[in-house]
Parts: C-alpha cells; sequence; structure tokens
C-alpha cells in the first residue's frame, strides 16, 4: 500500500469519528435540555414536593406504629416478669411461713449446727513421723518412674 492511500484511509478514519464525536455531543447536550427543562417544570416540581409529603406521612404513619407495637411488647414483658415473680414468691416464701419459719408464728428459725473439731492424731503417731528420716537425691533419684500404659487414640466416626 502506497502512502498516498494510507494517508487517504486515515483523513477519512478521522472525519468520520468527527462526525461521531459531533453526533454524540450534540445528543448529550439535548438529553440535559430536556432534563434541565423537566426539573425546572413548575407542574413536575409540585408533583414532587406532594410525593414528599405522601413520603413523610407514610414515616410518621410508621413510627406510631412500631412506637406502639413497642410499647405493647414492653408491657408485656413486665407483666410477664411480675407474674414470673409471684410464682417465685408463692414457691419460697408461703411453705416457709407454712412451716413455721419466717411467717411470725412466734417459732424461731432451727438454728446450724457448729462446724465438728478437727480429728486429733495419738501423739506416738505425731513422734514417729517426726523421727522418720528424709531421704534427699541430688540429681535423678534412684526409683524409676513407672508410667502407665498408654491408651489407644479415640477412632473417629464419619457423621452419618
Amino acid at each position: 500500500m502506497s502512502d498516498s492511500q494510507w494517508d487517504l484511509k486515515m483523513k477519512a478514519f478521522l472525519k468520520k469519528a468527527g462526525d461521531d464525536f459531533k453526533r454524540f455531543g450534540n445528543d448529550v447536550k439535548e438529553e440535559a435540555q430536556k432534563l434541565m427543562s423537566e426539573v425546572q417544570d413548575p407542574a413536575r416540581q409540585a408533583k414532587l414536593r406532594e410525593g414528599l409529603k405522601d413520603v413523610g406521612v407514610w414515616a410518621r404513619k410508621a413510627a406510631d406504629e412500631v412506637a406502639v407495637m413497642v410499647e405493647t411488647g414492653v408491657k408485656k414483658a413486665e407483666e410477664t416478669l411480675v407474674k414470673a415473680g409471684d410464682k417465685v414468691n408463692d414457691f419460697v416464701v408461703k411453705p416457709m411461713e407454712k412451716a413455721g419459719g419466717a411467717g411470725g408464728t412466734g417459732v424461731p428459725p432451727p438454728q446450724k449446727t457448729p462446724p465438728s473439731p478437727p480429728p486429733e492424731m495419738d501423739e506416738a503417731e505425731e513422734e514417729e513421723e517426726a523421727k522418720k528420716p528424709v531421704k534427699k537425691t541430688v540429681g535423678r533419684g534412684t526409683k524409676k518412674k513407672t508410667s502407665a500404659p498408654k491408651k489407644a487414640p479415640a477412632k473417629k466416626t464419619i457423621g452419618k
């Protein structure tokens, strides 16, 4: 291919690309003008404001419903805790009163038994233990430690 043919093809390509860019620029400009006119249209703005008001009303209504639901849940939880406290009271305190514990029947509750003293050793045993010589070793002792037989590791099963 000669240089002149190459030059002609290059010029044709650049001309076509320039025309495409001009067309694209004009399309973008027209679309931007349409959008600007829609945004500046008072009827369109009024419609958007109404939509926003509707959203605000819906949000307030939803928030009120949530508040009512939360309040109802809190009241139910409070009632449940009060009932549970009453049941615990009935279960623990009333049997104590019937048994004559802290119920005011004039009978004092049973007293705790004192702890027993520690067992005493005979004096002869104490003397024998004190007389036994203590063997001291340096390094390893003469006794061999016997280890317990090793257990086989547990087999793992595959879940079914």
